[in-house]
């Protein structure tokens, strides 16, 4: 009965070193999803993108109306 209700998750997280563009460390950054990581150091959510060199870019907007974004 618990399997029905409570489906196994399967939770796989990558964690990536490079220099976050917003505290300016090096740091590690840590997904749970496919191209969003987060910060160690200042808990700053970013984007990956890997064209020749992979970049941290700072996610500036949200989708929701009541959280705002201090980069």
């Amino acid at each position: 009965m618990n399997e029905k209700m409570f489906p196994k998750i399967e939770i796989a997280a990558r964690v990536s070193n490079g220099v976050c563009t917003v505290c300016h460390h090096e740091s590690m950054f840590v997904s749970l999803s496919v191209d969003t990581y987060r910060c160690v150091t200042c808990g700053v959510d970013c984007h990956q993108h890997i064209n020749g060199k992979i970049a941290y870019i700072p996610i500036t907007t949200s989708p929701r109306k009541d959280i705002t974004v201090n980069v």
